[in-house]
């Protein structure tokens, strides 16, 4: 039974064979970033001074990797950085961009506890940010599929798929119609299988 991000993030890797990984927001290698199965790791993270990972934002990271040539390519993707909607939104469009096609990537803290957690700026000690917010629009990304398990505060799925276009979501997102309507625009379920 997978519990938690690091674990779904190895399935998958298990599953799906796959090879290059890029971790934003690492924090501290040993969280997450050294028990994930991937044979080539790459981390961003503008406050962690380890080996290995790029001390900057994940937008500089982003145009910095833009201009290499050929454009590198992530198999699997995780999203754990700064909390805001207007910055995972950012992460979401420039991984897209360097997702391989057969590619997945993961996004953390997406099905918060409670509204206290979620004020931006941070107020609490356990803090998801507004994540959610934006997790609720996925839906109008063209080709891309969703999957969001109830897991470690949310973790969603994403993957390249191409299918019609989705409903544009034109309302304010607020903690209650995000209580009343996440299962659906998140695709959310208990039952984690990959």
């Amino acid at each position: 039974m997978i519990r938690n991000h690091t674990e779904l993030l190895n399935a998958m890797a298990s599953k799906y064979s796959l090879n290059n990984y890029l971790e934003i927001g690492v924090q501290s290698k040993s969280q997450n970033y050294n028990k994930i199965i991937c044979p080539n790791k790459t981390g961003v993270d503008p406050a962690v001074v380890e080996p290995g990972i790029a001390r900057m934002t994940s937008d500089a990271y982003f145009n910095l990797i833009e201009n290499n040539n050929p454009l590198p390519s992530f198999d699997l993707i995780f999203i754990d950085g700064d909390h805001t909607k207007e910055q995972v939104k950012r992460d979401f469009e420039n991984s897209l961009r360097f997702l391989s096609d057969t590619g997945f990537i993961v996004i953390h803290d997406v099905l918060p506890e409670n509204e206290a957690g979620t004020i931006v700026p941070r107020e609490t000690k356990q803090w998801w940010g507004d994540v959610y917010k934006w997790a609720m629009t996925i839906k109008t990304y063209s080709n891309t599929r969703v999957k969001t398990f109830n897991i470690d505060n949310g973790c969603m799925l994403v993957w390249k798929e191409c299918h019609d276009e989705w409903a544009v979501i034109d309302r304010q997102i607020n903690w209650e119609n995000y209580l009343e309507q996440r299962k659906f625009w998140m695709n959310v379920t208990d039952a984690v299988e990959i």
